[in-house]
């Protein structure tokens, strides 16, 4: 029993000996300070750190076909895991890269020859048409994060995101006399296998614990690649011309780093 109790007691004391040395150490390093609930995050981190993004976006397209017009906006959004590669010491210069869904598109408006039944076509009618994608998204990016501002960081990101079509549909919507048509088709045969773009934006990070941030970002997105396939793959029935376009986006991304 007492060597029982004697190795407790020396156990006990060998616990406060390290909280002690530990609490040395923090008043021994300047670059530390103690605020009422954790250490301040300075910006030291490991090399590398992983987070979650998720991202509301709007999204329109830009048509380039003789003939086409945008036609408004939709809603979409983008998720994810994200890894930041830090380059620096601080947490200041970032290589980000990870793996996303994206869902984007957009809506135009043409004229198209519609077939009604199995023989008759309407020809040159007003066509509304909204097209939805969705694509895993891989971005290459650099990021920038200011030092700590209490505990907040201004940051800034620019590069590219590489996507990969998974799936593609259009929606028609159409007028033939007085009477409204809607038709839902598979697009995946006319849309682009691969999409890029390129990605900027501004927005802040707060450090909620020195091993946790939690930030909100608001990016600009414009693709640089056509959303439609070329060399005849993806024509207007009337003018036999090749589909162009290319998609803008803004979006409101929120994401939480943990280091």
């Amino acid at each position: 029993m007492k060597r029982s109790v004697s190795i407790l007691i020396m156990l006990i004391c060998a616990g406060m000996m390290t909280i002690s040395a530990q609490n040395g150490n923090v008043g021994n390093d300047s670059g530390l300070r103690m605020s009422s609930t954790y250490i301040k995050d300075q910006g030291y981190g490991a090399r590398v750190n992983f987070g979650v993004t998720f991202a509301p976006t709007i999204d329109w397209m830009y048509p380039h076909t003789e003939g086409y017009d945008k036609n408004g906006v939709i809603a979409g959004m983008r998720y994810g895991v994200n890894v930041n590669i830090n380059l620096t010491e601080r947490k200041n210069f970032y290589f980000s890269t990870g793996l996303f869904a994206e869902h984007t598109g957009g809506k135009m408006k043409f004229l198209d020859n519609i077939p009604i039944g199995s023989f008759y076509v309407a020809d040159n009618v007003p066509t509304q048409r909204t097209y939805r994608s969705i694509y895993l998204t891989i971005p290459t990016m650099v990021t920038l994060k200011t030092n700590s501002i209490n505990n907040f960081f201004i940051c800034g990101n620019a590069g590219l995101l590489h996507g990969f079509n998974l799936n593609a549909t259009a929606t028609d919507s159409y007028m033939i006399d007085t009477e409204i048509w809607s038709r839902e088709k598979k697009d995946s045969q006319e849309a682009a296998l691969f999409k890029e773009a390129f990605i900027v934006g501004v927005g802040f990070e707060y450090s909620v614990t020195p091993t946790m941030r939690a930030g909100l970002m608001i990016n600009y997105v414009q693709t640089f690649t056509n959303y439609f396939k070329g060399k005849g793959q993806a024509q207007n029935s009337i003018t036999k011309l090749d589909q162009r376009a290319n998609i803008g986006t803004v979006e409101i991304a929120l994401n939480i780093n943990f280091f």
